[in-house]
C-alpha cells in the first residue's frame, strides 16, 4: 500500500510500492478525475476516455510550448514538445511510437501529435501556413478510406502508417510523408453484422450528390449493395452525410480536382456493383451471370467491353503447354475471382490516394530533420480470429519486442558499460519464441508454411493446419492445438489467441484473374488503367492460371532499425 501522498501520482515510477495492483489503482483514480495521461518513467500511459475532454485547445498548446517535462502535467503535448526540442538541440531525427490494443486511442493521439507540431511551428512559417493545413487535413481523407467500425472501435484504423513531419534548420515544417502498411483489404468484401465496411462506402451512398451517384449508376441505398448491406448501417453519434462533406472539403484544400475526386468515387461505385454480381451455376456446373444489367453498369464505370469482361470472368483463356485454351469456371471460382478483384481495386486505389496526398505535403526543399509517428492497428483478440488478426498481432509483437529490448535489456547493458552496480533482472519479456513461431524458416514458421502450401497443387486449409500441428505441437509452449476444429492457439504478450485457419490459403494467394486485370490495364478510363498498368505486357506474360502468392513473410515482416 502506497502512502496517501502518492494518490493520483503523475509518474508511477515515484510509487514506493510498484506492482500491478498499485499501477492499476493509480491509473483508475486519475482516470475518474479526467486525468487520462500518466507517466511511467520515460513513457506516457493513456487511458481512452471515449469522450471529448477540453485538454487540447489552442490555450493548452501555448501552455506546453517550450516547457520542460517536469514543469507540466503528463500530456501527449509534453512528449511531443520534448521530441521537438531534442530534435532542434541535438539535430537528430525523433520518432514517437504509439502502441496499444484496438480501441486504445492510438490514432487520436497521433492526430494530437501532428496538431501540436503544426501549432507550435506556425509562427516560423514564411508561407501562408497552407502546408500545415494540408498535413492536418490528410487525416480525414485517410480515415474515410482507411478506417472502419469494428466490434471494439467505431473509428478503427485498418491500416498502419508512419507519418514523417519534416523540418528545416530553423525548426519550421518543411514537408511531410506518409508510409502505409497492412491495409485490411478483406474488409471490402466481408464484415460481421456488428462491424462496417470502410467509412467511405457509407459516406458516398448517403452523402454524395444525386448527380454524382447517377453518373456512376448508383441508384440504391446501403440496403441495396451486398458488400455493405449485411453490416451495421449507422454509427451512433456519426452523420455519414456530414462526414462526406468534410471529406470533399479536405480534398479541395489538398488540391484534388473534381475529376480526381470522381476517380476515387468511380472505384467505390465499381466495387459496390461488383458485390451485386449474381453468380450461379448451370446444369453443367459452369458459372453464369443472371443479371446482365449489373455487368453493364460495372463495365461502363470501369471502361471495358461487356463481352470481354464476361468472357474473361466466366471462361478465361489460360495457357496449357504451348496452347491457349478457354476454360469454364465454377460459380465458387468466379465468386473468389470477383472478391479478389474488389479487394485489389480498393488496395490499389488506396495506394494511389496516399501517393496523391504525399504529392501535396512532401515538398522539395531544405529538410534537415524529421519527427516520425507510428500508428498501426492495435492488438486484436476477437471471438473469431483469422489471418488478418495474426498479421496485426505479429506486427504488434515485433514492436513490443523492440520496446522491451530498448526499455529493459539495452538499458541494463548500458549500466554495465558505465560500471554502475546493478543486478541484472530478467523481466520475462522476451517475445522471440512467439515471433519465431510466426516468421522462422527453420523449423518452418507459420508464414513460411503457408507460403509453401500455397504452391502445392492439392493443398487445403486442412493440410496447412495439420502441417503446422506436426511441426510445432509439443515443440513450443507458445503453441497449442485445439480439441476440435481447424485452428491453433498462440501465446502472445497480450494473451492467448485462437486462430481459425478457414480460407487462409485463399487469403494468402488472393489470385487475380489476369484476363480481367489485363482488360482493366487497357481500360478507356485513365485512372482505372493506371491502377493495373503493371499488367500491361506480352501475351506470353499473362497466364491466368498461375498462383500469385503474397509471400507473407516478406509482406508482413516488420523491419525495425
Amino acid at each position: 500500500m502506497n502512502p496517501p501522498k502518492f494518490e493520483k501520482v503523475e509518474d508511477m515510477a515515484d510509487l514506493s510500492y510498484l506492482n500491478e495492483a498499485s499501477v492499476l489503482h493509480n491509473l483508475k483514480q486519475r482516470y475518474f478525475s479526467s486525468l487520462i495521461y500518466t507517466y511511467s518513467g520515460l513513457f506516457l500511459v493513456t487511458v481512452n476516455p471515449y469522450h471529448r475532454l477540453p485538454i487540447y485547445s489552442d490555450q493548452v498548446v501555448k501552455m506546453f510550448k517550450g516547457k520542460k517535462r517536469i514543469e507540466m502535467p503528463p500530456h501527449i503535448y509534453a512528449v511531443t514538445d520534448n521530441a521537438y526540442r531534442d530534435m532542434i538541440q541535438n539535430h537528430e531525427n525523433q520518432s514517437i511510437l504509439i502502441t496499444g490494443e484496438s480501441g486504445a486511442g492510438k490514432t487520436e493521439n497521433t492526430k494530437k501529435v501532428i496538431q501540436y507540431l503544426t501549432s507550435i511551428t506556425s509562427d516560423k512559417m514564411t508561407s501562408s501556413g497552407c502546408l500545415e493545413e494540408k498535413i492536418i487535413l490528410a487525416n480525414p481523407i485517410l480515415e474515410a478510406f482507411g478506417n472502419a467500425q469494428t466490434i471494439r472501435n467505431n473509428n478503427s484504423s485498418r491500416f498502419g502508417k508512419f507519418i514523417r513531419i519534416e523540418f528545416n534548420n530553423a525548426g519550421a515544417i518543411a514537408g511531410g510523408n506518409i508510409e502505409r502498411y497492412l491495409l485490411e483489404k478483406s474488409r471490402v468484401v466481408y464484415q460481421t453484422s456488428k462491424e462496417r465496411n470502410y467509412h467511405i462506402f457509407y459516406q458516398f451512398l448517403k452523402g454524395a450528390p444525386v448527380e454524382l451517384r447517377k453518373k456512376f449508376l448508383i441508384d440504391g441505398t446501403v440496403n441495396d449493395y451486398a458488400y455493405v448491406k449485411s453490416s451495421n448501417k449507422n454509427i451512433e453519434g456519426v452523420d455519414d452525410t456530414s462526414e462526406y462533406k468534410n471529406l470533399v472539403e479536405a480534398m479541395n484544400v489538398m488540391n484534388f480536382h473534381q475529376n480526381e475526386q470522381e476517380d476515387y468515387f468511380r472505384i467505390i461505385s465499381a466495387i459496390l456493383h461488383l458485390g451485386n454480381l449474381n453468380i450461379e451455376e448451370d446444369k453443367e456446373n459452369q458459372a453464369q451471370i443472371n443479371d446482365m444489367a449489373v455487368v453493364e453498369k460495372l463495365c461502363h464505370i470501369l471502361g471495358v467491353q461487356v463481352s470481354d469482361f464476361v468472357k474473361g470472368l466466366l471462361r478465361p483463356v489460360i495457357k496449357a503447354g504451348r496452347d491457349w485454351v478457354s476454360q469454364a469456371r465454377t460459380a465458387s471460382q468466379v465468386v473468389y475471382s470477383v472478391e479478389a478483384l474488389a479487394k485489389s481495386l480498393y488496395e490499389r486505389m488506396f495506394g494511389k490516394l496516399v501517393d496523391r496526398i504525399n504529392q501535396e505535403i512532401d515538398l522539395p526543399g531544405n529538410k534537415s530533420t524529421f519527427i516520425g509517428v507510428l500508428d498501426i492497428a492495435g492488438f486484436e483478440i476477437f471471438q473469431n480470429n483469422s489471418f488478418e488478426q495474426l498479421c496485426i498481432n505479429y506486427t504488434n509483437e515485433k514492436l513490443q519486442q523492440f520496446f522491451n529490448h530498448h526499455m529493459f535489456i539495452l538499458e541494463q547493458e548500458e549500466y554495465k558499460k558505465e560500471n554502475i552496480e546493478w543486478n541484472f533482472i530478467d523481466f520475462g519479456h522476451d517475445l522471440q519464441p512467439t515471433i519465431d513461431l510466426i516468421e522462422k524458416s527453420n523449423p518452418v514458421g507459420i508464414f513460411s508454411c503457408l507460403d509453401e502450401e500455397c504452391v502445392m497443387p492439392k493443398a487445403t486449409d486442412k493440410t496447412f493446419t495439420e502441417k503446422i500441428w506436426g511441426i510445432w505441437k509439443g515443440k513450443s509452449n507458445k503453441f497449442e492445438t485445439p480439441r476440435f476444429g481447424e485452428s491453433f492457439t498462440l501465446v502472445h504478450y497480450a494473451g492467448k489467441v485462437e486462430y481459425s485457419t478457414k480460407n487462409w490459403l485463399d487469403k494468402n494467394k488472393d489470385p487475380l484473374n489476369e484476363n480481367i486485370t489485363k482488360l482493366l490495364a487497357n481500360s478507356s478510363e485513365n485512372f482505372v488503367s493506371k491502377l493495373f498498368e503493371d499488367y500491361l505486357g506480352n501475351e506470353d506474360d499473362i497466364v491466368s492460371s498461375r498462383v500469385s502468392c503474397l509471400n507473407t513473410s516478406d509482406k508482413y515482416n516488420l523491419e525495425i532499425t
